[in-house]
């Protein structure tokens, strides 16, 4: 499937300046028509034939540029219920990769280069979103220290208390990323997503970017994600206790029940730039803008500039020398 435009027959895609459809070509919004193809295998624009990999449920054709989303791949078991579009556009992305890294002394000269951030795609990855209801149990012994000192005496009272906490705690679409190909790191850095402006899951929303169908089942992501959960309402949980010296825990049981999942496509811009036969991966959210990666150093720039640094301290000592011969 392509969208079409029906104005010059383009390919519209969905622009997030705009926040509608839009043909790069005539400038025309919302001119979009829907266009099916019958092969997977070749380009619905051009007709040129495309290798899909496993997982690939939207990618650009190498020939035409245009960006093909695969039918058989975001329908039935692969429909997403929910989808994020994206807020932040290609050039925006630019920008922002721009000022994080703008300053950096020991940069590559060619990471900023537009010829290598034009190449920078953006991506819908898959997630699943669950819903817990969580019940969490603790107790501990509290203990409070109080000093003070009568003339020569010091006294030390230690004061030992029962803390009790029982509480319920609601979350959510607690989301873990379903790519085999993403780092779960990475993707946890990403967040968090504002979730209040996801929308249900229309192909249109996916043209003029690459997308992946999951690759890991919900099945094997729910322990990760009841684990997220647990480490929040641990966290919440122990914000409640404040005052003491120490807490020595007793009982710790923090249970979550699965209420609800949802299959949904998240928005990420990639950039990936290779140095020195290493490939360097950045990753920016497709909503917020946050960026996640390491930018490599130029050994050439690092040299060039402890050259020029020591060139620099060696004439100021020459000139020093100089001075205190003349005197």
């Amino acid at each position: 499937m392509i969208f079409k435009c029906r104005n010059c027959g383009a390919n519209t895609v969905w622009s997030p300046e705009k926040d509608s459809m839009c043909c790069p070509h005539c400038d025309s919004i919302d001119s979009e028509e829907a266009v099916n193809s019958a092969d997977m295998f070749q380009c619905a624009a051009c007709g040129a034939p495309m290798q899909p990999k496993q997982y690939d449920s939207a990618t650009k054709c190498e020939h035409c540029g245009a960006y093909t989303i695969f039918e058989e791949r975001i329908s039935g078991e692969y429909l997403p219920h929910l989808i994020l579009p994206f807020k932040v556009g290609k050039q925006k992305a630019k920008e922002l990769i721009k000022q994080e890294f703008g300053k950096k002394l020991f940069l590559p000269s060619s990471f900023l280069k537009e010829s290598y951030l034009d190449k920078m795609e953006g991506d819908y990855i898959p997630f699943f979103l669950f819903d817990f209801d969580c019940h969490y149990r603790f107790s501990a012994k509290g203990k409070k220290i109080r000093r003070w000192t009568t003339g020569d005496t010091e006294y030390t009272e230690t004061s030992i208390f029962q803390i009790f906490r029982d509480m319920d705690v609601d979350f959510s679409r607690i989301p873990t990323d379903a790519s085999l190909a993403m780092p779960d790191g990475e993707m946890d850095l990403l967040e968090p997503y504002n979730y209040g402006e996801m929308t249900g899951f229309e192909p249109k929303y996916m043209s003029g970017f690459l997308g992946e169908i999951y690759s890991v089942s919900k099945e094997t992501l729910e322990p990760r994600a009841k684990q997220k959960a647990r480490n929040d309402a641990g966290a919440l949980m122990r914000s409640s206790i404040i005052g003491y010296d120490s807490v020595m825990p007793e009982m710790d049981d923090c249970q979550c029940m699965t209420k609800a999942e949802n299959y949904a496509l998240l928005p990420v811009w990639n950039y990936i730039y290779r140095f020195k036969g290493k490939d360097y991966f950045f990753r920016l959210n497709g909503q917020t803008g946050k960026l996640v990666g390491k930018a490599p150093i130029s050994i050439g720039k690092l040299t060039g500039y402890a050259a020029t640094l020591f060139g620099c301290i060696v004439a100021i000592g020459a000139l020093i020398n100089g001075i205190l011969g003349v005197i």
